[in-house]
């Protein structure tokens, strides 16, 4: 019995330093996950941080290039009109600046709307980004505060536990000296590995306690991020559904464009206020202005393919940035799946460690079985010990009772935790599922826009609005009756320059955007210059009229002072009442110098008149 009973004595102690050793192999497993969460957590932020930088670097670069692009075409489109428009004078030139001046002002005003705008989405994303560190911080808080408490909780219950241990060892040193029987012996030790095998079962009470109020925490971070999350999810919402409005109004204010451009071609093609074109020669000037328009129609396609392409650049960059959302949303699986997967490890190992204990205690029951079957071959040389014996036994049966109940209290707090932790992956699985369903949406969100953009492109094709061409002319009329083939060229000219964007707009009569409208109208501002503009000279009197000469000038101050105001982005804005006021009184005006011309030409003794007309604003083309 002594044998045995130091055997056991021998064996109790080394199950406390295993213990130790595990728990302290478990905090250091938790504490290298922890850090490589970090760790991996700020590669993912400096890789995030690198990604914006390089994106901003990107569009920096992109806008560079633009606006280099943007210059070198306004440079090349300089040259050639500086190479072409030779006979203009000094006062078209310095209108020309001044007008430039203006397109600069505006461009820097437009600049500066676009830096405001940029800096309040910045303000905007750094407030997000704001609140989401704050978020993060306080959650590692209220962790760092948990956990802070229960290290106290633990330090002083090992202190306690301290005080315990060294009292028995004092009241077992004090024992050992008594005269005390081996049996006595064996079951104080006995009694001493019970109240230990005790104590160690509520530290593991204690610790799912603990476990148990880390989950809880855990619990209330996610709910914050889902109820994050469901936040940025109705921005998101409510940016589309302006979106969507701004889109409705964009396409009403196009439809009511339309119906303006249509008024205006009616208009235009009403015979009444083509001016008196009665007279179809000068075949030579008709086929200038063909080829002038030919060379028009080839940079308007060119520009047309440009523009085409940039779609289909944007279109195809949606369709990356949906293909990355969709891309990040699988990433995120995978990262759970990993999560669930080092769990279910740590599951494993308590599972085994479990195990271990389990046959530690079975190997004791055992020794204690063997010893109680020893105990009744020395009973008769024992009877007079048996009233400590019983006791003792009845000591042991309360112990076990005991046992039996803290037992089935730590089943019960063993459910309990596997229940709450049950709920903690039924929340973060329900997490993740909606942070899957947001990104999907972001991605077919992308996908929608794209496929709206390319029915767009297909169901609405461009709109193209005629070519503004200088209406207003001098010509020359002379009085005599026999050279009336001046007069028929000087209204032929007319006629054509009436006819000519009429006749192609027919063939191709389509809604237009703004941008092709303003590359037109440079163009055509670069190739009019070819006809002879005079605005403050008129004709010698004592030239007269040869065959090979045609007596016609037409002076048009609208064309260059358009093109440079379409340049310069300030396109004058009239309304359909001003327009259509404007339109009568061309009509009115092309009636009456119609009539002069019909009576002048019955006069022979008068000198030649000239019919001149000045660029004012009520006089310019309303279709602008």
């Amino acid at each position: 019995m002594c044998k045995l009973s130091r055997e056991q004595h021998s064996k109790s102690p080394g199950a406390y330093p295993r213990a130790s050793r595990l728990k302290t192999k478990k905090k250091n497993m938790e504490a290298d996950i922890i850090a490589d969460l970090r760790c991996k957590l700020k590669e993912v932020e400096e890789e995030r941080l690198k990604a914006a930088q390089y994106g901003l670097q990107l569009v920096e670069s992109q806008n560079e290039l633009q606006n280099q692009l943007d210059k070198c075409r306004n440079e090349m489109m300089t040259m050639t009109e500086d190479y072409e428009q030779e006979k203009y004078t000094l006062q078209r030139e310095v209108e020309l600046k001044s007008r430039m001046l203006e397109s600069l002002s505006s461009e820097c005003e437009a600049i500066k709307q676009q830096q405001k705008t940029h800096l309040e989405q910045l303000k905007e994303q750094l407030s997000r980004s704001h609140g989401q560190e704050l978020e993060k911080l306080k959650a590692e808080l209220d962790e760092a505060r948990l956990s802070e408490k229960q290290l106290k909780h633990k330090v002083d219950h090992q202190k306690e536990l301290l005080s315990c241990k060294s009292e028995e060892m004092r009241i077992m040193s004090e024992r050992v000296h008594e005269s005390m029987s081996s049996e006595m012996l064996a079951l104080q030790i006995e009694l001493t590995e019970m109240e230990s095998i005790k104590i160690t079962l509520k530290e593991e009470v204690n610790e799912l306690q603990y476990r148990q109020e880390q989950l809880e925490l855990l619990s209330t971070n996610l709910m914050r991020q889902v109820d994050r999350l469901k936040e940025e999810k109705e921005e998101r919402e409510k940016e589309a559904v302006s979106y969507y409005n701004a889109l409705e109004k964009a396409r009403v204010a196009n439809q009511d464009l339309q119906v303006q451009l249509d008024q205006a071609l009616q208009q235009a093609l009403d015979p009444n206020s083509k001016g008196n074109s009665l007279f179809a020669e000068v075949e030579d000037r008709r086929a200038a202005m063909e080829r002038q328009f030919i060379s028009i129609k080839v940079k308007y396609q060119s520009l047309k393919k440009q523009n085409a392409f940039n779609r289909e650049q944007m279109q195809r960059m949606k369709l990356q940035i949906a293909t990355l959302l969709q891309m990040k949303g699988s990433q995120t699986e995978y990262e759970q799946q990993e999560r669930l997967l080092a769990m279910l490890e740590q599951k494993n190992g308590e599972i085994k460690h479990l195990l271990g204990e389990i046959r530690n205690l079975e190997k004791f029951k055992s020794l204690y079985e063997s010893t109680e079957s020893k105990l009744p071959a020395k009973s008769g040389a024992l009877a007079d010990n048996t009233y400590y014996t019983d006791l003792l036994q009845i000591q042991l049966d309360n112990l076990n009772k005991e046992n039996e109940s803290t037992k089935g209290e730590l089943s019960i707090q063993r459910m309990k935790a596997l229940f709450e932790s049950q709920r903690a992956l039924d929340i973060e699985r329900k997490l993740f599922a909606n942070e899957r369903c947001l990104q999907l949406s972001q991605s077919e969100n992308m996908k929608l826009r794209a496929k709206l953009d390319e029915l767009k492109l297909k169901y609405e094709p461009e709109e193209k609005i005629e070519v503004p061409v200088p209406k207003k002319r001098r010509e020359v009329l002379p009085v005599d009756i026999t050279t009336p083939n001046n007069v028929c060229a000087k209204s032929a000219v007319g006629e054509e320059v009436y006819r000519l964007p009429p006749q192609k707009d027919e063939a191709q009569c389509c809604p237009s955007n703004s941008e092709d409208n303003l590359q037109l109208e440079k163009i055509v501002s670069i190739n009019t210059p070819g006809i002879n503009l005079s605005p403050h000279k008129s004709l010698p009197m004592d030239i007269q009229p040869k065959k090979e000469k045609k007596c016609v000038k037409l002076t048009g101050f609208s064309t260059d002072s358009e093109a440079l105001s379409e340049r310069s982005g300030n396109t004058p804005n009239s309304p359909r009442l001003a327009a259509e006021s404007r339109l009568q009184t061309e009509v009115k005006e092309g009636k009456e110098t119609a009539s002069k011309l019909e009576k002048e030409t019955c006069k022979k003794s008068h000198p030649i008149l000239y019919v001149s007309s000045k660029s004012t604003p009520e006089t310019q083309c309303p279709q602008q």
